[in-house]
């Protein structure tokens, strides 16, 4: 059989996750799809968010957020949050999302996703 050299593309499709963080002041949701496990002990998740996005600065200031794994009745607001810039609209309260406060971090977790993993920045 030819080998052929791999391409990231040929990684997809990954999960699709809601990532919610703050400021403290102002919240937001980003969708991703470049999410994964890095290490288990310690557990350590990576997500890649360009600079450039309004999310990036949010959690760069706060240094957590959440992982919001959302379920089939959700696509319509992952698609709206990966294609909406929270710098100009409120995400939560325009799908109508509920914050819900979590137990490690304050960034808010979205209520109506069945699975949330608060995290904390390492790098």
């Amino acid at each position: 059989m030819k080998k052929s050299i791999g391409k990231p593309e040929r990684m997809y499709p990954n999960p699709v996750v809601m990532v919610s963080c703050s400021n403290g002041t102002k919240d937001n949701i980003i969708t991703l799809a470049w999410t994964g496990t890095v290490c288990s002990n310690p557990p350590l998740i990576s997500v890649s968010i360009r600079p450039s996005r309004y999310s990036h600065e949010l959690i760069s200031s706060s240094k957590e957020f959440v992982i919001n794994i959302p379920d089939e009745k959700m696509i319509e607001a992952c698609d709206f949050c990966g294609t909406n810039s929270g710098r100009n609209i409120d995400k939560f309260k325009e799908l109508g999302l509920t914050k819900e406060k979590g137990f490690i971090v304050s960034t808010p977790l979205i209520k109506e996703c069945p699975i949330n993993i608060e995290c904390r920045l390492d790098k």
